[in-house]
């Protein structure tokens, strides 16, 4: 075996000095940049969009919960003070595709299903948070609003005053920023309250 030596010529190795230099080229600059850049659009687009469904998702959430409550309300025959006297009334949630930033909690003191800003109380206004309504169906007979009341003892449901068996409503929620980003509560007269998730 004959050993041999790789001998590199001097004049060689100072051209190669000269040719490579250390760093980056402008040229190489600008892609690392755009690279990066891209990606920081892509993650923090994608992060905005998963926080509007997660904020979607806890209203329609919140909103199916009340739901619950107000029916609740009516099966533990919960009595409000009604013109001074206290007694077990209807309890209902009015939406309204007018003011579609926030809905209401009432007791029906004149026991007839139907809200009147005169005589019925307002327990409470719920203000959605980075959602609105989009759609209400059944709309009641000449407004934009959906009326759901809970009637005790059983409790009975009344959507939009029909307790019929077959009575149901849908209600959509969307995203503020958004449009793509839905979800829909489901309640039939039966009393089942069903939140698309």
């Amino acid at each position: 075996m004959t050993n041999h030596k790789l001998q590199i010529n001097p004049k060689q190795t100072s051209n190669l000095k000269t040719i490579s230099c250390s760093g980056f080229t402008l040229v190489e600059m600008i892609v690392i940049i755009s690279i990066i850049g891209f990606m920081s659009v892509t993650l923090l687009s994608n992060q905005n969009k998963s926080s509007d469904r997660r904020k979607l998702m806890l209203e329609t959430r919140r909103l199916s919960q009340d739901f619950r409550k107000v029916q609740n309300f009516a099966m533990s025959s919960t009595t409000y003070d009604c013109s001074g006297s206290a007694k077990a009334v209807p309890f209902g949630i009015i939406l309204d595709t007018d003011v579609t930033d926030r809905y209401l909690i009432v007791a029906d003191c004149d026991n007839n299903k139907i809200y009147n800003a005169g005589s019925d109380p307002i327990i409470s206004t719920v203000v959605f948070n980075s959602v609105k309504l989009d759609l209400l169906n059944p709309k009641k007979a000449g407004s934009n609003t959906l009326e759901v009341f809970f009637v005790p003892p059983l409790p009975s449901t009344a959507i939009n005053e029909d307790e019929s068996n077959t009575a149901s409503a849908t209600i959509r929620l969307k995203s503020l920023r958004d449009n793509s980003l839905k979800l829909i509560i489901f309640i039939n007269s039966k009393g089942v309250i069903n939140a698309q998730q």
